[in-house]
Formats: C-alpha cells, structure tokens, sequence
C-alpha cells in the first residue's frame, strides 16, 4: 500500500567534526529521500578544496551556507533553521547515512502527534543500535542534581524492522532530528553557547516550552562513529569540536541554566581523553598527510605490540586540555 503525501520540508546538514564526510552524507540523502525537500549545507571554516568540491558536485542541489569560521553545531543549525523556508526541517550531522523512507516517516509522525522534535531510530553501525530514544537519568548527592542521557536499546542487534513503537523522548540525539522551525526558533532550543550537551539543553528547552518530543522508530539512519582522522582538512575542525576548555565553559553554563550537572557524574573527561586520541600528536603539531600517515602508524604499531601506551596518551590528553577536568570535583562512589 502507497504512503500518503507529505508536506515539502527542508534538510539541513551542519558539520560535526569532519569536513570529509560531507559529500558521503549528501549523497545518501539525495539517493535516499523521495519526499519533497529543499537542502541546506551549512559548514563554516571549510577548506577551499572542500567548498569547491561542494559547488562543483551539489551546487544545484543545495543552497550552502559557507562562514569564513568554524562553528559550532547549535549556531550552524540556527543558521540552517532562519534560511528554512518550509515548516519543518530535518537537522542532521554530516556524518549521517540515511536509510530509504527515513524522512516521510519523521514528517507522518510530526503531523499525527504535532511534536515539536521527531528523532529517528539511529544505527552505529548496519546493524547496531545507537539509541532508539532517550531518557535523562537524574540523580542527586548533597541536594546538587546530576544528569546522565540513556540511550535506549543500544548496542542491541537490529535488522529488518523491530517491534519498537512510537513514544515519547526526553530528548533526541543531534545526529539526526526533525523539528518545528518555528517553536525551535522561538524558544532557542539550539543554544549557541554549548559545545556539547546540547540534545538534552534542547530537550529541557522544548519541555519547559510544553513541547512534545516522540521516538519514531520506522525512520531509521545511520550515524558513521568517527575513527582514526585520515584526512588533513579535518583536523582542525576535529579539535575545535572536541576541544576540552570549550567543552567545559559550556558544562558551566549549561548548570546555571538549568541547576544540573551534565558531565556524566564525571565520566565526560575520560570519554573526551578518548575521542582526542583518535587524532595524533604529530598531525596536531604538523597537520599533514605525512603527519597523519606518521601517527597512524605509530597506532597500528602500538595495537600490534599490545603495549600499555598509557605515559603517552595520557601526555597527549593533557596537551589537548583533558586533564582539566581532574580539576572538577569527584562524584563517582565512596
């Protein structure tokens, strides 16, 4: 049986932290999407290959938005969402593949429930789940909340279809979400301050808004997990994303905002010293193919020698900023 119509909307890819992954991800959309649609690219900082790569391939399938800086995921989507020209836009990190019908079932969801955000079910890899919905745990010590994001069902085996229904969300993951232009815009849902955190900031903001947020488990894309950096253009938008005191200058404000501590009851900085590892200390200092070809070498030499490598990446987390984090203060169990 045919699906009925849906109402045109617009799709807007921002950058996550690679510039590479770019043109991978427009491809899936426009292969995979039979709806109507407008697309909007928004990248700021991009390489000029890069941008003439983009022009040259999609010109005259997207409208990009080029800053002359980097950005940072909630101003590019902001930028995206006042360009929107349709009532809905479906917001996506660049390193998304989307899967066929990904986009109808979102718009079918939106207009059956009137959500102000959709979130799809999200794959990390062809047949894992990532998160299908989430919830925010919160649990407090000496009267101070602290919140931790459930991702739900992940690391489960999906194949063809589940059994998962339609419900509602505390937030919904940033890789990919469909939103009401309007009310994300009015209640600035994307805040601009935040390097990280902010599925859940725009959660409590569309809450405290009376928004509804619903799980749609029949829109299903699949988020790339970043490896090892191989491409030089990325690695200046690698550290910008993932830089520590930034991240850290958002976790502040974000608890005086919202009188909630977001840090994962201090797990963000081991996890933050892991994501930096994925980037070497040469390619920092020289960013190079050469540099890149000398740190992943080490790291395929290091992984075969099984050695402990902890002194130097240790060493490599605190150059990259990490160990300000063992400044804040320890909330793991007594």
């Amino acid at each position: 049986m045919s699906l009925p119509p849906v109402e045109r909307s617009t799709v807007i890819i921002v950058v996550r932290d690679r510039f590479s992954t770019t043109e991978r991800c427009i491809e899936t959309v426009l292969s995979n999407t039979s709806e109507p649609f407008d697309l909007i690219v928004v990248s700021g900082g991009t390489p000029k290959k890069c941008e003439e790569s983009l022009r040259k391939h999609f010109g005259d399938k997207a409208h990009f938005i080029f800053a002359p800086n980097l950005l940072n995921a909630s101003q590019s989507r902001n930028l995206g969402l006042r360009a929107a020209k349709t009532r809905l836009a479906a917001l996506m990190d660049n390193d998304v593949l989307v899967r066929p019908g990904w986009l109808g079932a979102l718009i079918r969801c939106q207009v059956e429930t009137g959500a102000a955000m959709v979130s799809p079910l999200i794959l990390d890899a062809k047949d894992k789940i990532h998160t299908a919905g989430n919830d925010l745990l919160i649990t407090y010590r000496n009267g101070e909340a602290f919140g931790q994001k459930v991702l739900r069902y992940q690391r489960l085996t999906c194949w063809e279809g589940t059994n998962l229904k339609r419900v509602p969300t505390d937030y919904g993951e940033l890789h990919c979400q469909l939103v009401d232009v309007e009310v994300t815009l009015r209640l600035g849902a994307f805040d601009e301050m935040l390097r990280e955190a902010g599925e859940v900031d725009s959660g409590l903001t569309w809450s405290k808004g009376g928004c509804k947020m619903i799980f749609e488990p029949s829109s299903v894309i699949e988020y790339l997990i970043p490896r090892r950096i191989m491409h030089p253009e990325d690695i200046r938008s690698f550290i910008f994303k993932w830089d520590a005191d930034e991240i850290r200058n958002g976790y502040d404000h974000f608890k005086k905002k919202w009188n909630l501590d977001i840090t994962e009851c201090g797990a963000w900085g081991p996890f933050n010293a892991m994501i930096n590892n994925q980037l070497g200390m040469a390619s920092r200092l020289f960013p190079s193919k050469l540099s890149i070809a000398v740190d992943n070498a080490y790291y395929r030499l290091r992984k075969s020698l099984k050695g402990p490598g902890s002194l130097w990446r240790n060493y490599k987390a605190r150059l990259a900023g990490v160990d300000r984090w063992a400044k804040m203060p320890d909330h793991s169990p007594k």
